[in-house]
């Protein structure tokens, strides 16, 4: 288990690293577009637009297989779990429904807040999965093996 979790973490510092980057992107381009220079580069305007959503598109596979980990483990209440996923998708869903009707602007909007609701879930995610690994790594406290021995 102790190899599982460490995994976990070493996926969820990519995913962090993946969130990182988007907000890098968004704003070395956001600035490079805004510039006169490159005001007409479809590289520029592309990668402003819509590299920070697929590099957070990238990371929500893992933010899934986490949300898996933390369920099976039981490391945090299912109940969260739940209303960390019907977040996440509902926000998606809504996007899409708002790509569906034609309402540029509404799914925009909608698909930036899902991907804020998806950025911020592997910096939870890699807290929990930390401490339950120190968790898993601590010592057995001499005391509660007194308090056991004396219970016998």
């Amino acid at each position: 288990m102790i190899q599982i979790i460490t995994q976990a973490i070493g996926l969820a510092n990519v995913s962090v690293y993946l969130g990182y980057g988007a907000i890098v992107c968004f704003c070395v381009f956001g600035t490079l577009a805004s510039m006169a220079t490159f005001k007409d580069s479809g590289v520029v305007y592309w990668a402003f637009h819509y590299l920070p959503y697929v590099l957070i598109g990238l990371s929500m596979p893992i933010s899934l297989y986490h949300l898996f980990i933390l369920g099976r483990y039981r490391i945090i209440q299912k109940g969260i779990l739940k209303m960390i996923l019907v977040v996440g998708m509902g926000l998606l869903a809504f996007a899409l429904a708002m790509a569906i009707k034609g309402w540029a602007v509404a799914f925009y909007m909608s698909l930036f807040l899902a991907m804020i609701a998806w950025f911020g879930m592997p910096f939870l995610f890699r807290v929990n999965l930390k401490k339950f690994l120190n968790f898993l790594n601590s010592p057995t406290d001499e005391a509660d093996e007194n308090e056991n021995e004396n219970k016998k």
